[in-house]
């Protein structure tokens, strides 16, 4: 029952808040794909790829759901940060799972 609400609750902060704050910065959102989050203390970090091409790391706060936005970069330049050398597999694998319809916006 914890992690259904768990899951809930992360829907609708990336329907409420996420999602409508990368319209705003990417103009065009047709997939989004979080690949990574973290919970802290006063505030929950994602990564998502965005369109399958670029990667954004941002910051919400638990206290009143602002964004700060970390970086964006490529996929490339994420697959080989998180992969080094053997990035390549990675990419390909960020790449199909762009395109699955479950992480179109």
């Amino acid at each position: 029952m914890k992690n259904n609400n768990a899951l809930i609750e992360f829907n609708k902060i990336e329907q409420e808040i996420i999602v409508p704050y990368l319209k705003n910065v990417f103009g065009t959102v047709n997939s989004a794909c979080c690949l990574y989050h973290m919970i802290e203390q006063g505030e929950d970090i994602y990564t998502y790829l965005i369109n399958g091409d670029q990667v954004i790391t941002l910051e919400v706060s638990r206290i009143d759901n602002s964004i700060i936005e970390d970086s964006i970069i490529t996929i490339e330049e994420y697959a080989k940060m998180m992969k080094g050398k053997q990035y390549h597999r990675y990419l390909k694998e960020l790449l199909e799972l762009s395109k699955r319809s479950d992480f179109q916006v």
